[in-house]
């Protein structure tokens, strides 16, 4: 998976950093600096708040205030100090959720144990463990929020063209053009392309539209005429001696290094570090589902998806009505979708477009905003005014809790894709048949208005430990 060193130091020696964004609607730059401080106040105020919330609720009943404040001002500072001795601060700690999560877990236990034992030798005296323990506790949940929430900040601004670090890709044709191609269709990565590095045949064969700087033995220089402050290697494109030549001259010079293995479709958890021979090797764990596990998802499935229809049967009804009067036409939309291994089966929605919107749809093809056989249009003029709210809401979906009862469908998975999509989908795409279509996934949610057919680096690179897709 790639990540954005956007909270990385400066090191490429007056370089813009690796860091460094440049905003491309007003033209400013925003240091890696203001980031990481922005992620520094959230987990200060996630801390100071969870303690006040500790001692609020009486949980150091007879403490006295000041000693109170003195400890507050003692477990915040050495647990933001761990977070920092952690590498909390940095992307490629951060980006891995499974590193992060360890990290603050072990930041809050530590900082906690810490500042008691200090507040004893200090003659703090009135502050009680319990108070100590529910506040780390809460400041667990507090930090994960926080970061959440900045997260997602971040997404939607790079989603804009802001925030994105400059980057060069490096290897050969082929490989720098299924970088460049998942990086400017997902530009929630956070990357701009500057150009390429490698052989220029190849390069201009399979990516004219790239700047090209330079061949393998002028990386360095490069890099320096891009303006970047990092490089993406594609490791395929490139022999063994070539491959270290330029990982090194890069390294020495200051620059940010990424290797991409060209593993598509390989969750990164399954690769594990095991070298041969001192030097570095990755052993790739089998893909293994077990039959509890199986068992498991489906029986959530069924009983989320019976408590569900319960729950939202008046606001189903409500909106039925609703739309059956708003048009005259009927309320429920009933459409042949593709699912698990290719079987049909029949999906149910609320209405939210005009009763002849499949027919229209030929007359649109042109406006499609998608790359690929699925069809998208950000200002679809089938929709009526009701379903327009329907869908932006996802009120609509919720129908197809039947489908998932009845075993068609799922409440996570891939969107379940027409008959007539399916037919032009790639070798790629059809990985989606391989589970249960779902309400909702990681595609819709990250991917509902992009132009894309192919489904992210999240989806394709992020498959679970069962070997099943992400989206599972």
């Amino acid at each position: 998976m790639f990540t954005t060193e956007y909270l990385d130091r400066d090191r490429s020696g007056g370089r813009k950093a690796a860091g460094m964004a440049v905003d491309t609607h007003e033209g400013k730059k925003l240091g890696s600096a203001g980031l990481r401080w922005s992620l520094v106040a959230s987990d200060l105020v996630a801390l100071s708040s969870a303690w006040a919330v500790a001692c609020s609720f009486g949980l150091n009943y007879g403490g006295r205030v000041q000693e109170l404040v003195a400890f507050g001002v003692l477990v915040v500072a050495i647990t933001l100090g761990l977070f920092v001795t952690n590498r909390l601060y940095l992307a490629r700690m951060c980006s891995v959720r499974a590193l992060e999560t360890a990290a603050v877990l072990r930041a809050c236990v530590l900082g906690g144990a810490l500042a008691w034992f200090v507040a004893g030798r200090i003659s703090i005296t009135t502050v009680r463990i319990r108070a100590v323990a529910v506040s780390q506790l809460l400041a667990v949940v507090l930090v994960f929020g926080g970061r959440a929430l900045f997260r997602l900040a971040l997404r939607r601004a790079r989603s804009t063209g802001r925030h994105a670090r400059p980057v060069v890709l490096i290897g050969g044709g082929e490989e720098v053009f299924e970088l460049h191609t998942m990086l400017s269709t997902d530009p929630e990565l956070g990357y701009e392309v500057m150009g390429a590095i490698g052989r220029q045949g190849e390069i201009s064969a399979w990516a004219p539209g790239l700047t090209y700087l330079g061949p393998l033995d002028s990386a360095v220089q490069g890099m320096k005429n891009s303006g970047a402050g990092g490089a993406i290697v594609a490791v395929p494109g490139l022999s063994i001696r070539d491959m270290n030549v330029v990982v090194r001259d890069l390294l020495s010079a200051g620059f940010h290094v990424q290797l991409f293995g060209g593993l598509l479709g390989i969750n990164p958890s399954r690769l594990q570090m095991n070298p041969i021979g001192g030097e570095a090797a990755f052993y790739l764990e089998q893909v293994q589902l077990s039959g509890a596990q199986v068992r498991l998802k489906r029986l959530i499935d069924v009983v989320l998806g019976i408590m569900g229809l319960i729950v939202l049967a008046p606001l189903i009804g409500a909106f039925a009505v609703a739309t059956r009067l708003s048009d005259g036409g009927t309320a429920s939309f009933r459409q042949q979708r593709v699912g698990r291994d290719g079987r049909f089966f029949t999906m149910y929605k609320i209405r939210t477009m005009v009763m002849n919107a499949e027919q229209i749809q030929t007359e649109l093809q042109i406006n499609n905003q998608r790359m690929g056989p699925l069809f998208k249009m950000s200002d679809d003029p089938r929709f009526t005014r009701l379903g327009r709210f329907l869908d932006a809401a996802s009120i609509n979906e919720v129908p197809q809790l039947w489908n998932v009862i009845r075993g068609d469908m799922s409440l996570v998975g891939p969107r379940p894709a027409l008959v007539r999509e399916v037919a032009d989908f790639s070798e790629r795409l059809m990985m989606r048949n391989r589970v249960r279509p779902g309400i909702t996934g990681l595609w819709q949610v990250e991917g509902r208005d992009t132009p894309r057919s192919q489904p992210t680096s999240a989806e394709t690179c992020s498959m679970s430990r069962t070997g099943q897709p992400a989206w599972t």
